[in-house]
């Protein structure tokens, strides 16, 4: 494992198409931003049993895998949307 100290509104870039920002630090939480391709599964619970539950749950009601929305004015596909707000 690489463990990196980074402050906020800096980032790390893993590979050539990923790249994680330290978007705030408050209080011994962190809040990160991830930019990633569509094809890029993006997990974020604490126990991984869950995933494939929630994965269900999100195709059951969600838009399809690609379909694109705003945020902060640019154009991202709902994955990496909802990504950068965690």
């Amino acid at each position: 494992m690489l463990v990196l100290t980074r402050k906020a509104n800096e980032e790390i870039m893993i590979g050539d198409n990923i790249v994680v920002s330290i978007v705030k630090v408050s209080g011994g939480k962190i809040k990160l931003g991830i930019t990633a391709p569509p094809e890029i599964s993006i997990k974020r619970e604490e126990d991984p049993l869950k995933f494939d539950e929630r994965a269900q749950e999100r195709d059951a009601g969600e838009p399809q895998h690609g379909e694109a929305m705003k945020v902060g004015g640019q154009n991202y596909n709902k994955q990496a949307a909802k990504a950068a707000l965690i």
